[in-house]
């Protein structure tokens, strides 16, 4: 992962399930073309339901990144 994602990880662990996939292998390409995603970085935010709540294309920032976690674990507190 990148420094910025293992940051956010050591943070959100305990409430948020992170998955890296490469794309280098039949699986992770399955899995991108599934969810709409053709390049990297990528971060796709997938709801408990494992609805797509998010998909954050290039570099972003790491309170870009919190703040969507926010407001997906927001959403699911409701």
């Amino acid at each position: 992962m990148n420094p910025i994602v293992d940051e956010v990880k050591k943070e959100y662990g305990r409430q948020v399930n992170f998955e890296f996939v490469e794309m280098d292998n039949k699986s992770g390409k399955d899995k991108a073309t599934e969810h709409g995603i053709i390049g990297y970085p990528n971060i796709l935010i997938l709801d408990s339901s494992g609805k797509k709540f998010s998909l954050l294309r290039g570099v972003v920032v790491k309170q870009t990144i919190e703040k969507t976690l926010d407001q997906v674990l927001e959403k699911e507190a409701d």
